[in-house]
């Protein structure tokens, strides 16, 4: 190399390949979107097992194509193309997670361990691991969301992992490891993205969201409101309440009247986890009794709130 060619500058494609690669440290949104598709995967796969199944990240890291690809032999998987990025990426599940899957959604009990062998996947595994690839499809969709909006198509299916699938041998890509797991047995669903797929959006990926509230994703939080809302609790309609002493109970018989102050024109509070939450009218409807919400407790005038402050006053 000549002076001239030293001290000239660098021009655009002689920077891109000096570029190190992309790092999964200095890129947090990427362990936020693995996390994400691994809960979406969990969430879809439900009508379909009847035991549970649970998805979760074990590893998220960088190699080159080859050598991930060539640790997966023997395994299934889907190439997905992404119009958006303009790009293809690679999910797949290896053997052993696709015996497993068949012995779960078949309503096996696990009690021996899966079929495993080198024999070819028969037509029935290949059509329940094209099932997944198209919910991994759909939850990559959902996890990229907050990053861009962006689909992916199942082009086709792959048993022999050979790195022309994904393009040259030598690139780098990002690798996601997802264990999947049921009645204790289960395997790895794997996720290969190529690092040109990621270095468009490499701005996106770099941002924290644990400094900015504003992004989130519209179907996670659907998923988490739904989960929240189906939550079942205890509502309980108190019409009075007394101190008595422990004799008092002790002194209690079948038949005895105990009395209350209460009368049917005073208000019902209505209680949730011990917690006072509306006082409530009593009234009757079609032979029941109802309670009609009038107003929310004002937990500061509570007798034992106050009686507490008043203690807490007197001490200090």
């Amino acid at each position: 190399m000549d002076a001239k060619t030293e001290g000239r500058p660098k021009g655009a494609a002689e920077k891109l390949l000096d570029n190190p690669g992309l790092t999964v440290e200095r890129l947090p949104m990427l362990p936020v979107i693995f996390d994400r598709l691994a809960a979406l995967c969990a969430e879809a796969m439900r009508p379909y097992s009847p035991a549970l199944m649970s998805f979760f990240v074990n590893s998220i890291n960088t190699d080159h194509v080859w050598d991930a690809l060539d640790s997966y032999d023997g395994s299934i998987a889907a190439i997905l193309y992404s119009p958006e990025l303009d790009a293809r990426i690679l999910v797949g599940l290896d053997r052993r997670c696709m015996f497993s899957l068949m012995e779960v959604l078949l309503g096996g009990d696990a009690q021996e361990p899966p079929h495993d062998n080198d024999r070819n996947f028969s037509t029935l595994e290949t059509r329940v691991a094209q099932t997944v690839f198209e919910i991994a499809a759909e939850a990559l969709h959902s996890a990229f969301s907050p990053v861009i909006a962006t689909t992916f198509r199942l082009e086709r299916m792959e048993t022999r992992m050979d790195f022309t699938v994904m393009g040259r041998r030598n690139v780098l890509a990002v690798i996601a490891k997802i264990l999947i797991q049921s009645m204790d047995i289960g395997g790895q669903m794997f996720v290969v993205i190529p690092q040109p797929a990621l270095t468009p959006i490499r701005q996106q990926l770099a941002r924290d969201l644990s400094s900015d509230g504003s992004a989130s994703d519209p179907r996670w939080q659907k998923l988490m409101q739904k989960g929240v809302q189906k939550a079942e609790v205890k509502a309980v309609g108190i019409l009075d309440e007394q101190t008595v002493t422990l004799g008092d109970i002790s002194s209690w018989r079948v038949g005895d009247v105990i009395p209350l102050k209460a009368s049917a024109l005073n208000r019902v509070r209505l209680d949730c986890k011990g917690q006072p939450l509306f006082w409530c009218d009593l009234g009757q409807a079609k032979g029941h009794y109802t309670l009609k919400v009038a107003e929310r407790v004002d937990v500061e005038e509570m007798p034992l709130v106050q009686f507490l402050q008043r203690a807490a006053a007197e001490k200090s």
